[in-house]
Formats: structure tokens, C-alpha cells, sequence
């Protein structure tokens, strides 16, 4: 087994060769990014969302034969998301908050990951939802 110093260098490399390539890589539950889980499709151009990229990192970790993410590497996977996540204030919100905690955690387990995963893209879609003034309900 590696050092935790070796499998510290280890993520944070996989991190960032990976952040360009995710579509080498499959998702927890095995469906590939941009593929629907009703089965194999032709491949599609679709870019993986910010919380498909943070599910990715349980599966990265698997590879390298650990079921913990260092925070070091979730950490490297936020700041990539940061800029999409820029588009929600909520959701910018919500990753600003993870990097504040990555400084005083050393690992996360997968359950965490998929947990805030699906809060980003939740709140993301909340955000490109524009409803317009003549959608809302008027208190009169």
C-alpha cells in the first residue's frame, strides 16, 4: 500500500488530469457522463455538470484501491467547479462553504460526495429556472 504522502500526490495528479477527461470515466452508479441510464446510447457531446464531477471522485479513489477522498483532492475538484458553480449564487455559496471546510478535514467518504453533488446540481437548475414576473403568484 501507498504512503499517505504517495496517495496524496497520487489524487491530486488523478484530479487534475481528470478534471479534462471525464468522459473516460464512469459514474458510481455506472452510467457514464452525458449517457442515460435506460442504456447504451450513441455518444453524446453533453458537458458532465458540477456535481457529476464531484461524484467522480469516489469512483477515482476506488481505482487507486481507497474508499476515502482526501481532501486535498476534493478540495482541487471544487475550485474546478468553482466557475460553473458562479452561475447560482446559492451554489457558489455552497462551494465556497466545502473549501472553507476542506482546511480542517483530511478525508470524505462517498456518501458526503453524492450528498453534495446533488445539492449543487439542485441548486444550479433552481438558478437556470427564469421565471418571470408573470409566473409568480401575486399576493393580492
Amino acid at each position: 500500500m501507498d504512503t499517505y504522502e504517495e496517495q496524496i500526490d497520487t489524487e491530486e495528479t488523478g484530479s487534475e488530469q481528470t478534471a479534462g477527461s471525464v468522459s473516460e470515466h464512469v459514474l458510481a452508479d455506472g452510467v457514464h457522463p452525458g449517457q442515460s441510464e435506460s442504456g447504451p446510447s450513441a455518444p453524446v457531446d453533453v458537458e458532465p455538470s458540477p456535481g457529476d464531477l464531484l461524484r467522480l471522485l469516489p469512483t477515482e479513489a476506488e481505482q487507486r484501491g481507497t474508499r476515502f477522498v482526501s481532501a486535498q483532492a476534493m478540495q482541487a475538484r471544487l475550485f474546478s467547479v468553482y466557475d460553473a458553480a458562479a452561475a447560482a449564487e446559492d451554489a457558489l455559496a455552497l462551494v465556497q462553504e466545502q473549501l472553507t471546510l476542506t482546511l480542517n478535514r483530511s478525508y470524505y467518504e462517498a456518501s458526503e460526495i453524492e450528498t453534495m453533488a446533488s445539492e449543487l446540481d439542485a441548486l444550479l437548475m433552481l438558478d437556470a429556472i427564469d421565471l418571470g414576473e408573470e409566473d409568480l403568484v401575486s399576493e393580492e
